[in-house]
C-alpha cells in the first residue's frame, strides 16, 4: 500500500486533499514543499487513481484544473485520520490537534473497531488472521 502512495510527502498532499484543498496554488501555500514537488506528487496521485483532475473556470479567467478525490482516495481517509490521531496521542505537536467532527451532532469522531453487527470492539479483542484462499 505504501508503495502505491510513493514518497512520504504524498501523504501530506493526500491529507490536504482530504481536508478540502483542490487547487494547485492552495497545495503549494499549505504544504512545506516546493512547487515542483507538489506538482510531481499530484501527478503521481492522479496516475495511481487517488485523485482526478476536474476542470473549472472562474469568471474572466482561463480554464484551469483542480484535484478531486476519487472514491479510492476517499477510502483512504480513515487511514490518514488514524495516523493523525495516533500521532496526536503518542507524539504530540506544537500546534493544536486537528479534530474530526460529526457534522450531524457536532461530536468528535474517533476511529476504532466495529464488528459486522455495528458494535464497537475493544482493541484487545481484535484478532488478525488471513482470509481463506479461494479454491481454484
Amino acid at each position: 500500500m505504501l508503495t502505491l502512495l510513493g514518497p512520504t510527502s504524498s501523504l501530506l498532499v493526500m491529507r490536504e486533499a482530504l481536508w478540502g484543498t483542490r487547487r494547485f496554488d492552495q497545495f503549494v501555500e499549505r504544504l512545506p514543499l516546493t512547487e515542483a514537488t507538489v506538482a510531481a506528487r499530484l501527478r503521481h496521485l492522479v496516475d495511481v487513481g487517488l485523485l482526478t483532475k476536474s476542470r473549472y473556470v472562474e469568471a474572466g479567467q482561463r480554464p484551469r484544473e483542480e484535484y478531486v478525490l476519487t472514491p479510492m482516495g476517499q477510502d483512504l481517509m480513515p487511514v490518514i485520520i488514524g495516523l493523525m490521531q495516533w500521532g496526536d496521542q503518542h507524539l504530540g505537536s506544537d500546534c493544536a490537534p486537528m479534530q474530526v467532527i460529526d457534522k450531524a451532532t457536532g461530536q468528535q469522531v474517533r476511529l476504532g473497531y466495529v464488528n459486522e453487527s455495528g458494535e464497537q470492539v475493544p482493541p484487545e479483542s481484535v484478532l488478525l488472521t488471513r482470509a481463506p484462499v479461494p479454491a481454484i
